[in-house]
């Protein structure tokens, strides 16, 4: 049983116009979500004080300082999936005469949280038909750390993750208009769509298609369930047919950037048939290449404030698949009576559902593409598991108000759990990613003052991210940074009380290269000069 709306009262006569209840409720709900993205993302960027850095940030920062060196798109060594992201921040660096860096640091992450908060309430009080339902599976989004950190963190995703979900709203949209023979706002929201789908796939190909791939996938259900039934669906058939010239001409204009607009795209062809390959041989071998989901043993703190961590994934993953069964089977059985609404968010949750299974496997083969697939992909399906869940949850709750505060006070412990999840807190995680301002002072001014010299920085890539994130291009004059001691030309290294503090999270012994000559100090970060070992070094 779901909460019902508020009736909607006659308007009365009065010298100043009164505004609609139901605007009133639309937008208290609308500040109140973008103020719990608000919120959010300042605990992202304030938990360090903006200094923060990953690998995906760092790979962002270096593409857009390069583009905005070439000045243009298609320059060597440009990011292969697309081109729009570094061109977006590239365009706010220009506007607001802010450093790259300090965007993606301490800009951006507010940003793609209130964009994720926005975008989700917008989307979701259509596909539920409620104000209230929509503010609650879009506040559930930010109880998804992985989803907090993928639209927080320094890549594409924080634009990717609000456009699919404006693709959704805009393609239910469409076919509401249409139901309804409003064939203006029906012209308006297919260019939306678009639109939208044409800056999906110029954000990232792969991830930008994901949506179209989910359409394609809820297509071919309804081709086949159209197909098994003797009797036609009046309701549903014109809206399959409809759904299949969305999704061909959805591909023609992914086709478009791939190989006219962004040819260098087109090297996703090549990754998706070495991808094939890979996953016939292990079909045939059982023996994966690569198991990427090692290194959550040691990660964190333990395995128990990981899986602590980790729980509302599973509560989602099984909360959405039971309401998406308890809602799939009586759609079967009676479909004339299902509505639109109702059918296509089934369909784009088996979609997004079937492209998570098949991330699993792709993981294993060990792609140089990367070996996160599944974490990546289920920040997309959660996407969509969010109002179903949501629909289930409030079946479930009923009417009661106690059981509605307990849901709330959990939703609160959540929250918090997301939040240290998110972030990579020191409290439960070992792979941190803050730094100081003085270990940053000492790599640099050590990178101004040698030449053709190699710094360690640490066993992780923690200061690593850290310089690339600060100065884009690295250090300067032919120096390099040295993690895990790869290179044995490799004769200062870096000290910090942050730098031993993670390395004993780490398990790391004290490096005996502080026994070395101090060659510098500013009172928060030393650098070391290893004592010669031979008489060929210096």
């Amino acid at each position: 049983m779901t909460p019902s709306r508020r009736d909607i009262q006659p308007a009365q006569p009065s010298a100043k116009a009164r505004p609609h209840p139901l605007q009133e409720s639309q937008l208290s709900a609308f500040w109140l979500i973008a103020a719990v993205g608000l919120c959010f993302g300042l605990y992202f960027v304030l938990r360090y004080g903006g200094r923060w850095g990953e690998i995906d940030g760092v790979a962002f920062a270096g593409i857009i300082a390069r583009m905005q060196l070439e000045g243009r798109i298609d320059y060597a060594g440009a990011y292969p999936h697309g081109y729009a992201y570094a061109t977006w921040v590239n365009m706010l660096s220009y506007f607001t005469g802010r450093p790259i860096g300090e965007l993606m640091q301490v800009y951006t992450p507010i940003l793609g949280n209130v964009f994720l908060g926005i975008f989700g309430f917008a989307a979701f009080r259509r596909w539920l038909g409620s104000d209230r339902l929509g503010l609650i599976a879009a506040s559930t989004l930010f109880l998804v750390p992985e989803l907090v950190f993928t639209v927080s963190r320094g890549n594409h995703e924080k634009v990717t993750v609000a456009l699919t979900l404006l693709a959704s709203l805009s393609l239910l949209k469409g076919f509401m208009e249409a139901q309804a023979r409003n064939w203006g706002l029906f012209a308006a929201w297919v260019a939306v769509y678009y639109l939208v789908t044409f800056s999906l796939a110029t954000l990232n190909v792969f991830f930008g298609s994901s949506f179209i791939v989910a359409s394609t996938v809820a297509l071919v259900f309804a081709l086949l369930f159209l197909g098994m039934r003797r009797h036609p669906l009046s309701q549903l058939r014109p809206a399959a047919q409809r759904l299949a010239l969305r999704v061909g001409a959805s591909w023609l204009l992914v086709l478009l950037v791939m190989w006219y607009i962004y040819p260098i795209a087109g090297q996703n062809l090549e990754v998706l048939k070495t991808a094939l390959a890979k996953l016939g041989a292990l079909a045939l071998s059982f023996t994966p290449e690569s198991n990427p989901y090692e290194s959550t043993a040691t990660d964190w703190a333990s395995p128990w404030v990981y899986k602590l961590l980790s729980s509302f994934r599973w509560i989602l993953f099984l909360g959405s698949f039971a309401a998406w069964l308890m809602l799939l089977v009586p759609t079967l059985r009676t479909p004339e009576r299902a509505s639109i609404p109702r059918v296509f968010l089934l369909a784009l949750y088996g979609g997004f559902g079937l492209q998570l299974s098949a991330a699993i496997p792709i993981d294993l083969v060990g792609l140089e593409a990367g070996s996160n697939l599944q974490v990546r992909m289920y920040t997309y399906f959660a996407v969509f598991a969010a109002p179903l869940f949501t629909l289930g949850l409030s079946r479930l709750l009923g009417s009661s108000p106690w059981r509605w505060q307990a849901a709330g006070a959990a939703a609160v412990i959540l929250a918090v759990l997301s939040l240290l999840k998110a972030t990579l807190d020191p409290l439960v995680s070992n792979r941190w990613m803050h730094y100081s301002a003085g270990e940053i002072e000492a790599i640099h001014t050590w990178s101004e003052r040698e030449r053709e010299s190699v710094l360690w920085v640490g066993p992780e890539t923690r200061l690593y991210d850290a310089y690339y994130m600060e100065y884009n291009f690295g250090p300067s004059n032919l120096n390099d940074l040295d993690v895990a001691r790869r290179n044995p030309f490799t004769f200062h290294t870096l000290n910090s009380s942050l730098k031993q503090a993670n390395s004993i999270a780490w398990g790391f012994p004290r490096s005996t290269w502080l026994l070395g000559d101090q060659v510098y100090d500013n009172g928060e970060a030393q650098i070391y000069h290893r004592s010669p070992q031979t008489p060929f070094q210096r």
